[in-house]
């Protein structure tokens, strides 16, 4: 009887959150019992799979210092694209990692790699509130998102029991000279999400629910809309494999290609929402079990509801 009072509070809690969120004037849960309020100045780790000069990351760290967080980039020296969760797992293996400037490190390795030495060594004391990986230079949806090295990295950080977010901007097909014209509102959407995240977490619990991952998207031309999407299946980026006679008789040259025209058999997918104008919120778990398979998963089906109700009626 107990676990079911106790769920049945969770409930109550996730539903008054969502009242919360659905009109500014409504308090929420933790103020309506009388808690103490969360931080609202968090300390955010920053990483990529692009590089730790890249400029999305770095126009990223400082609107998120300008709204009044501490934001440190770790992130890999050079391009790490395409490396999803893959770890240098060599033992007696060395790498250069430096802290090039204040707040930013720059680490010889990939993305999760990047993620595990910030924990580890740059929050060492102190694990971060959160951490955010990107802005990436295109999507990351659909089959993309296992490879993903923004993706990756942000899976790595749940992994450690860290509350994360991927954020990746769509690639404009049309326009090959300015393909990523959205950056400043990807940029100002991703410290909104984390002031909503902030303005509803719970007294107890933190941010999200844990080892929890949101993979955001954010389209060429927002239309205002955000959409609380599942992971798709059709193959939008597709990798080519081209016979390269140039260089020898037995290499091939990679390429990439982009599908956006393949039909997609999953409902209310991350695909679907980025080809309506919509920014696409996916959670995810890093746990590849498919639910049901085996006895003694636990599903908190009331956290990720409760999570879904403070992100209503968020806006791009």
């Amino acid at each position: 009887m107990a676990r079911i009072g106790t769920r049945a509070r969770r409930f109550l809690a996730a539903l008054a959150v969502g009242a919360a969120v659905a009109g500014t004037a409504a308090p929420t849960a933790a103020a309506a019992a009388g808690a103490a309020a969360p931080p609202k100045r968090l300390d955010i780790m920053l990483s990529n799979d692009d590089g730790y000069q890249f400029p999305f990351i770095r126009a990223l760290q400082g609107a998120l210092k300008a709204a009044g967080h501490n934001a440190v980039i770790v992130a890999p020296a050079t391009d790490q694209s395409g490396k999803g969760t893959g770890i240098n797992a060599s033992p007696g293996a060395v790498f250069k990692a430096q802290q090039t400037e204040p707040g930013i490190w720059s680490v010889e390795g990939t993305p999760a790699d990047s993620v595990g030495f910030g924990l580890k060594n740059v929050f060492a004391g102190k694990k971060p509130d959160l951490v955010i990986t990107g802005i990436n230079a295109g999507q990351n949806i659909a089959a993309t998102t296992n490879h993903s090295g923004t993706v990756g990295a942000a899976i790595t950080a749940a992994e450690f029991g860290v509350p994360s977010i991927a954020v990746s901007a769509e690639y404009d097909v049309t326009n090959p000279k300015n393909p990523f014209p959205q950056i400043p509102q990807a940029v100002g959407f991703t410290v909104k999400l984390v002031e909503r995240l902030v303005a509803t977490a719970p007294a107890k619990g933190g941010l999200m629910p844990g080892h929890a991952t949101i993979n955001a998207n954010y389209p060429v031309r927002p239309t205002g809309k955000v959409a609380l999407t599942n992971v798709g299946r059709a193959q939008a980026v597709e990798t080519q494999y081209v016979p390269a006679p140039d260089q020898c008789a037995t290499c091939y040259r990679i390429g990439l290609g982009l599908n956006p025209d393949q039909s997609e058999p999953v409902g209310n997918a991350d695909t679907t929402a980025l080809a309506n104008g919509s920014v696409s919120l996916s959670l995810l778990d890093g746990d590849w079990t498919t639910p049901g398979w085996a006895l003694g998963q636990v599903v908190s089906i009331l956290d990720n509801l409760s999570l879904r109700l403070r992100l209503s009626g968020l806006t791009a």
